[in-house]
């Protein structure tokens, strides 16, 4: 099965603990681990109970979705590169406001200047930051956030894991009583399953093990309706002590930079100008003007699957505001994750270029 993209597999034959593991590069933080980025948001709802966050327009249905406590969601406008639409975000703050949710997008950190106008408008408004860093976790040090997130199982072949971490002290959350017992953990068996048929120890068709990890998604988004928040498991520990760090960084930036280097499609535009040297790419975001039919060619035809983060023009929340609909059609992102090395990141390119309507 040769793909590139979609869920990652696990190789359970091949296992060491990292010195240089996530543990180790989150040691000057405060952490709660947890088993997913919901459930972070959730535990996060504590501090805002019955008060008003404002949060992006351009965010995944977990994010949009995931408020609990009485807590209402407020979206503000997001441009198309990502930037924050202060204008939009000021013209929304309340007496009844307790905070801003801001996301750092695809590994991208929000620019030094847009990081000076959040902190004025905390100081102003006596608010509460926090931070959404599941796509840029390992692009360096919190930037505004008195609080972050991060769902880091979009990193790693584990199945589940997020965390909540801060500078300071993580005592005003009350996780007493929260056990592991997460059905994310249900994922485990499709991912050695993939990697199994990867390594051709047996037969069995791709588009049934798609349809194993999605219904481990939609288990999840049942419990995520009920409000329940479990601790990571251990098994997700143990995966995330064998993960290397540096290497995984390492090998997203190569792919990133010699990817974008490649891809000459006149369907696309690239959504992030370029990264920093000291960012960690999430993936390759573009702006398509036919992305439904590209990712279906590129998916029949060379079992490639680019991801679409976020499908925000079907959300009734926020499609309406700012360009938040014209973000959520177009989007694509091209995988550039450490699975994969320059002969990936040319199959990829050769058939983007290829693609004509």
């Amino acid at each position: 099965m040769n793909t590139i993209g979609y869920d990652m597999d696990l190789d359970i034959e091949n296992l060491s603990i990292k010195d240089n593991n996530i543990f180790s590069y989150m040691s000057g933080y405060n952490c709660i681990y947890l088993d997913s980025g919901r459930s972070c948001i959730k535990v996060i709802c504590q501090i805002f109970k019955d008060k008003e966050i404002l949060v992006p327009s351009f965010s995944c249905i977990a994010v949009i979705s995931g408020f609990i406590n009485g807590v209402k969601p407020v979206f503000y406008a997001v441009n198309d590169d990502f930037t924050i639409n202060f204008d939009d975000l000021e013209n929304k703050i309340t007496e009844n406001t307790g905070g801003i949710y801001i996301t750092n997008y695809f590994g991208h950190f929000i620019s030094d200047a847009d990081a000076a106008k959040i902190l004025e408008l905390k100081k102003k408004y006596n608010l509460i930051i926090i931070e959404d860093n599941t796509h840029s976790l390992f692009s360096g040090s919190l930037k505004v956030g008195d609080y972050a997130l991060a769902s880091v199982r979009k990193w790693f072949p584990v199945p589940d894991g997020g965390v909540v971490y801060s500078k300071k002290d993580l005592g005003v959350f009350d996780v007493k009583g929260l056990i592991k017992h997460s059905r994310q953990y249900d994922k485990l068996y499709p991912q050695i399953l993939k990697s199994m048929v990867i390594k051709g120890l047996i037969n069995y068709p791709v588009s049934k093990i798609a349809e194993l990890f999605a219904s481990v998604e939609r288990e999840l988004d049942e419990y995520t309706d009920d409000g329940e928040m479990f601790f990571m498991c251990d098994y997700t520990k143990f995966i995330y002590g064998c993960c290397d760090v540096p290497y995984m960084i390492k090998a997203r930036r190569e792919n990133e930079k010699y990817l974008r280097s490649l891809i000459c499609s006149p369907y696309l535009r690239p959504a992030i100008s370029g990264f920093e040297e000291n960012e960690c790419p999430f993936n390759l975001p573009m702006y398509c003007s036919c992305r439904e039919e590209m990712w279906k060619y590129l998916v029949d035809n060379f079992n490639i699957y680019p991801s679409v983060l976020w499908r925000t023009n079907l959300y009734d929340e926020v499609n309406k505001i700012g360009c938040t609909a014209r973000m959520g059609s177009e989007i694509i992102s091209f995988p550039v994750d450490q699975r994969y090395g320059r002969k990936d990141m040319e199959k990829i390119a050769e058939a983007v270029n290829g693609f004509k309507i």
